[in-house]
């Protein structure tokens, strides 16, 4: 049996798969911050938490979601910043 790939499928599997790259960088560069400088990289995710707050509490960032939409997506960004500082001091 020979299977192949929908056209389709295969844009979505190249996003999901550089989405997957992106991510593992960002987590290489995060756990190497937060070795050789922990304070300042927890003031920063701090701070980004912060920032991020802020800028999806308005219609300046994610304007074409709704105020719940927002609120929702502040939330998730918020829990996962704090849900990687977490992760990355365990790697210490």
């Amino acid at each position: 049996m020979s299977e192949t790939v929908s056209p389709d499928r295969a844009v979505m599997i190249r996003l999901r798969a550089r989405l997957a790259v992106v991510e593992r960088a960002a987590w290489f560069g995060l756990v190497h911050a937060i070795r050789t400088r922990p304070e300042e990289t927890e003031a920063f995710i701090g701070s980004e938490r912060a920032r991020c707050a802020a800028g999806f509490g308005t219609k300046g960032w994610a304007g074409d979601l709704s105020e719940a939409e927002r609120a929702m997506l502040a939330q998730e960004v918020d829990s996962g910043l704090s849900q990687l500082l977490e992760d990355a001091r365990a790697e210490t």
